[in-house]
C-alpha cells in the first residue's frame, strides 16, 4: 500500500511540474484586476449612491438652467434686433458704428437660431432682412448719420 502511495504522489507531482511547464510555454494576455480598487469603487457606489443621483439631478437642473439664460439672452438680442428695425421704420439714422454693432447682434442671433434649430426663430427674419437692405443701401450712398459742422 505504501507503494501505491507513493506512486501517487509522484504523478500528482509529476502532473503539477507538467502543468507548470505547460502553462510557461503558453502566454496568455496579462489580465490586471485590482482587487482593493474594485472592492473600493463597489463600495463607494453603495455608500455614495443618494450623493450620486443627487450630483446628478443637479447637474440636470444646471443645464436647464443654462439652456434658459441662453434663450433669455438670444431673446434680449432679437429684441434689440426688432427694436432697432422700428426706429429705421420710424425713419431714425444711424451711425454706421450703430449699423456695425447691431449686425454683429444678427450674426450672434442667426448662429444661435443655426445651432438651436428647437429655439423659435421666425419672429425677426423680415427685421433682419430690413436692416441688412438700409446697411447696404447706407454703404452703397456713404449715407450714414455722419456730424456735419455748419459753416458761418
Amino acid at each position: 500500500m505504501e507503494l501505491i502511495t507513493m506512486i501517487n504522489t509522484y504523478a500528482q507531482y509529476g502532473a503539477i511540474g507538467l502543468l507548470i511547464i505547460l502553462l510557461g510555454m503558453i502566454k496568455l494576455p496579462k489580465i490586471e484586476i485590482n482587487l482593493w480598487s474594485l472592492i473600493g469603487r463597489t463600495l463607494g457606489r453603495a455608500i455614495n449612491g443618494e450623493i450620486m443621483d443627487e450630483v446628478k439631478a443637479i447637474g440636470d437642473r444646471l443645464d436647464n438652467h443654462v439652456k434658459l439664460e441662453e434663450e433669455t439672452a438670444m431673446r434680449n438680442v432679437r429684441q434689440h434686433i426688432l427694436r432697432f428695425n422700428d426706429e429705421i421704420l420710424s425713419g431714425q439714422r444711424h451711425s454706421q458704428e450703430h449699423f456695425n454693432e447691431i449686425l454683429e447682434d444678427i450674426n450672434v442671433y442667426e448662429s444661435y437660431c443655426a445651432d438651436h434649430p428647437e429655439y423659435k426663430n421666425n419672429r425677426a427674419v423680415l427685421a433682419i432682412s430690413t436692416i441688412k437692405d438700409v446697411y447696404q443701401e447706407c454703404s452703397r450712398e456713404h449715407d450714414f448719420l455722419t456730424y456735419k459742422k455748419e459753416v458761418k
